[in-house]
């Protein structure tokens, strides 16, 4: 039998391991963000976050754990055939979702996943969930909900990612186990500010297990979502875009009810 994509991914989302956010997707009609400065949202200044030469306004404030925890997706929120793994978590910080290392080290931001830099921006809160589908040759969604001060949350989304360099490179997983890497850019439509995606295929060198990782994230003011879709094939993309436009919708809520 084949192994469940949680099981099978456990060696790359339980060792410290799932969500993978990268490269900016590039459809027409779809906005692909740049790291080159040419936006006018590249012109906030750093420590601030505001656009230069414009009056400062007050900062926002960071959705709070419980604020964070309503936000994430559940059963209900998608089509029928999905089933959460458990209560909405935020025990764990958002550390725990850094995948592994690479010595290739235009390499390492991938396996970061953004939000799990070890050495990155402290979030102010942050939670989790997991949703199922379809047994033993299915599929899996991982959602995170990260809150940062919003310089921060901007800084972490318009990171340099080099998925062109990284076409595939080799590292380790969480728990030291060796495995192979491969990237390339994904398209989904924008949400929220500003939205990156790419596919991530993780093969562990000893078993010859091999997933499929659709990665996408969002930033809605000082929040980013991640979605990340796991499975053994390609997966059907629009459930994953689903997922993602359904939180993005419920974290802009949770913004609003949190800044009257």
């Amino acid at each position: 039998m084949r192994p469940h994509p949680r099981r099978g991914a456990s060696a790359v989302l339980a060792a410290s391991a799932l969500l993978l956010v990268s490269a900016c997707g590039g459809a027409p009609g779809r906005e692909r963000p740049t790291d080159d400065g040419s936006r006018p949202e590249a012109a906030r200044d750093a420590a601030g976050g505001q656009v230069k030469g414009t009056p400062q306004a007050k900062p926002l404030t960071p959705l709070t754990g419980e604020q964070a925890k309503a936000a994430v997706l559940t059963a209900g929120d998608l089509p029928s055939g999905w089933k959460v793994m458990g209560d909405a978590s935020d025990v764990f910080g958002p550390g725990l979702l850094q995948i592994g290392t690479t010595e290739k080290k235009p390499c390492q931001p991938l396996l970061d996943a953004f939000v799990g830099r070890s050495d990155g921006p402290k979030p102010a809160a942050h939670a989790m969930a997991e949703l199922v589908q379809g047994g033993d040759a299915g599929s899996m969604l991982v959602n995170g909900v990260t809150a940062y001060r919003e310089a921060d949350a901007v800084k972490i989304m318009r990171g340099t990612l080099d998925v062109d360099a990284c076409e595939s490179f080799s590292g380790k997983l969480g728990d030291d186990r060796k495995a192979d890497f491969t990237a390339e850019r994904l398209d989904v439509p924008r949400t929220g500010d500003e939205s990156r995606a790419v596919r991530v295929t993780v093969a562990e060198t000893a078993n010859e297990v091999s997933m499929q990782h659709d990665i996408a994230a969002s930033r809605v003011g000082t929040t980013i979502v991640t979605v990340v879709r796991t499975s053994f094939s390609t997966a059907d993309s629009s459930s994953f875009e689903d997922a993602l436009a359904k939180v993005v919708e419920k974290v802009k809520k949770a913004e609003k009810a949190a800044r009257p």
